[in-house]
């Protein structure tokens, strides 16, 4: 399998843990060659699909996105992200979902679908990342080639039993090194923060095998991204569901 030019450079960009020089040339043609780009970054990495970041493409029409987070991006509560040289990441509250069965691209899903095949649901912190040298020069689908700005993903605590749990407005708080930087309602841009599973889930057009059973699924932050570049540690609380807990080295 030949590999893509900008799949080579960002897997390149892992590995070595520099960001790189994002040339127009290598721009993906669109949206279809960034979720093929995706997976053969995957390939080089010899990774796979831990789980899905959801959301939509800034544009009128909100197409839904999603970008995988690798399975070496992701860790259990109490975790670490070693940050490289000059690296700034943004850190985001999340509420999440571990999917109990397969989703197969096809069929028409609801809410009430994505909360049926749900096993748990959780609270997370996405590490918000780029492996562009200059993210602001890359297209929208340069950035979801490079899995939709997901750097790391820690996954917290939860329940199964979530049915009565109201999702909008969960109180939401962020401790970063013992000092509480945010605490208000978890209010998603979506209201309900499941609604880009949901749309993703109809819209599946990813090349890493679609939704698939114990996957992770997040939806979207519920706090102003907070940007750190040096090590800290970081715990965040999402009323009802649990605490999660990372550290920045």
């Amino acid at each position: 399998m030949t590999i893509n030019t900008l799949a080579r450079a960002l897997a390149d960009a892992r590995l070595s843990r520099r960001p790189h020089a994002f040339s127009p040339k290598q721009a993906p043609a669109d949206t279809a060659d960034a979720y093929r780009i995706q997976a053969e970054v995957a390939q080089v990495l010899g990774t796979g699909a831990a789980g899905w970041k959801t959301g939509f493409a800034p544009t009128p029409e909100r197409t839904p996105m999603a970008g995988p987070i690798f399975a070496c991006d992701m860790v259990k509560n109490g975790g670490s992200y070693a940050l490289a040289a000059g690296e700034e990441v943004k850190v985001e509250v999340e509420l999440a979902i571990r999917l109990g069965r397969d989703l197969p691209p096809g069929p028409t899903y609801s809410v009430a679908d994505i909360l049926a095949a749900t096993a748990e649901m959780l609270v997370g912190i996405e590490l918000v990342g780029t492996r562009y040298a200059e993210p602001d020069a890359a297209p929208f689908a340069a950035r979801l080639a490079d899995n939709f700005n997901n750097a790391f993903y820690v996954t917290g605590e939860g329940r199964t039993d979530f049915a009565a749990l109201a999702r909008v407005g969960l109180p939401c708080r962020l401790w970063i090194d013992g000092t509480l930087v945010a605490d208000h309602p978890g209010v998603h841009p979506d209201g309900d923060p499941l609604a880009p599973v949901a749309a993703w889930a109809c819209a599946q057009a990813d090349r890493l095998g679609g939704l698939r059973a114990g996957q992770i699924i997040t939806t979207g932050s519920l706090n102003q991204p907070v940007p750190l570049s040096g090590p800290a540690r970081i715990e965040a609380e999402l009323e009802g569901l649990g605490r999660v807990r990372l550290s920045l080295m």
